[in-house]
């Protein structure tokens, strides 16, 4: 019985996912850095750039050395199956989530016997704030923490069954960690060395199979810088216009160590609330293992980098969540209370419940999809501009302040956003109307005007 309840928790896992991301499947509107990169993708898809030289717009990043370009790549993929579709970027991020999901569940069955009760890790990550948000606004942190759970699993799949082909398939996947976000990828190279401490048993495997990673990755690696010139413009205009200016503190300041500390701490509300509740209910001990230890320093070494950093953001973090959650799960995991409970109405209320939401969210999908999830007033505004101006270049005053405006008129509309003289002018709500330019339409709910050079 217990196990027709875990195989019902399974399902109901899933649909929680389904409640929390279907709805904003066919919506538009996302935050404005994923619509950056949504652009650059269906750029990517249409001929505009090139893999290794990204185009964004003809004023804005015209070659994009902000992020290497691997996502990019890998969503255009998506743009060539489906169109140019606004749905097609939810799908995008939507299939990184349930990737993201099968190589933790993988991770859990490695490591624990009740390979069944990988719903805990899975429950318990998805309706981790942080998670649904990245996922839902097409982050960069999305495929970064696909690409480095599946460095993860390959290391140790392969050290653990001593197929280092595996380990050599990691190297492949640390490539395309580092090509996703650049160096804050690299923290999974902790992964064989922390193993190997906790691990004795497979400490001589651990050498083998980081060794298998390391030339892997640095034959892919050398072949790019050698013999593909693309790749090595761009990584010299990576390290000279992103990362050393970056790493230097030479970009805008974001955020604060204690801002970081906080934002950390209500991402481990939900575990440390239901480990809680557990040992309080279950009068017994929760002894700390070893695994999940194994999960924390690896989710510590993702974590620590950034809090150094001058740049921080909440979903800096969001990699790092799914190995801090498993280590939560294992220790959750030991007591045979609640997991091994028999009763059969749970089994009934959970097929039920699974149903009904799976039902309900593929009615809100719908019933969502008619409005924009966010800025629905720019959103439609820059259709009506659209209409008549189609694939315009629209003159704005400070162009570094108007980038969500900027962001949805490229990705939506192809209007782009640019302070160089046009005859179609953008002005924001209150500010004094530009000379030598007639209104021409008000869209005071969206926050700007739209005039038309004047003609003489």
């Amino acid at each position: 019985m217990s196990h027709i309840i875990n195989h019902r928790l399974n399902q109901f896992s899933w649909a929680v996912a389904a409640l929390l991301l279907l709805p904003l499947l066919f919506t538009k509107g996302m935050f404005f850095d994923g619509l950056t990169y949504a652009t650059i993708a269906r750029n990517l898809e249409e001929g505009l750039g090139t893999f290794w030289a990204p185009h964004y717009t003809a004023y804005i990043h015209p070659e994009f050395y902000e992020h290497p370009p691997f996502s990019y790549g890998i969503h255009s993929v998506f743009y060539r199956l489906f169109g140019d579709q606004a749905w097609v970027d939810r799908i995008y991020a939507y299939t990184l989530y349930g990737l993201s999901i099968l190589m933790m569940r993988r991770l859990w069955s490695l490591f624990i016997a009740a390979g069944h009760r990988a719903w805990i890790p899975q429950l318990i990550w998805t309706i981790t704030p942080g998670v649904i948000w990245v996922h839902q606004n097409n982050m960069l942190e999305a495929p970064l923490n696909t690409a480095t759970l599946a460095v993860t699993w390959l290391l140790i799949e392969g050290t653990f069954k001593r197929n280092y082909f595996w380990s050599a398939l990691a190297g492949v996947l640390l490539y395309i960690a580092l090509g996703v976000k650049g160096p804050v990828g690299a923290f999974v190279i902790m992964v064989m060395p922390v193993l190997a401490v906790l691990f004795p048993e497979h400490r001589r495997a651990s050498l083998w199979s980081v060794m298998a990673m390391i030339i892997s990755f640095s034959v892919l690696f050398s072949y790019s810088y050698l013999y593909i010139p693309d790749f090595n413009k761009f990584f010299e205009g990576y390290l000279n216009k992103q990362l050393i200016p970056t790493l230097r503190g030479l970009r805008d300041q974001t955020g604060s160590v204690s801002d970081s500390l906080w934002t950390i701490g209500k991402q481990f509300i939900i575990p440390i609330t239901v480990l809680s509740i557990l040992v309080i209910r279950k009068k017994a001990s929760y002894k700390i293992r070893r695994e999940s230890i194994f999960f924390f320093i690896i989710g510590l070494c993702a974590t620590l980098p950034f809090l150094f950093m001058d740049r921080q953001h909440h979903y800096y973090f969001m990699p790092a969540l799914a190995y801090w959650i498993l280590g939560f799960a294992i220790l959750m995991e030991q007591n045979p209370w609640p997991w091994g409970i028999q009763r059969k109405k749970w089994v009934i209320r959970l097929k039920i419940t699974s149903l009904s939401m799976w039902i309900l969210a593929i009615g809100l999908s719908l019933y969502f999809s008619k409005s924009p999830s966010r800025d629905k007033h720019a959103i439609k505004a820059m259709k009506v501009i659209s209409i008549d101006y189609p694939e315009s270049s629209i003159q704005v005053a400070h162009l570094p302040s108007q980038w969500k405006w900027a962001a949805i008129a490229a990705r939506y509309e192809k209007i782009q956003l640019c302070e160089a003289p046009q005859d179609l002018y953008l002005n924001v709500r209150g500010e004094n109307a530009p000379e030598g330019f007639e209104l021409l339409t008000e869209f005071p709910k969206a926050g700007f005007d739209i005039y038309k050079k004047a003609t003489p």
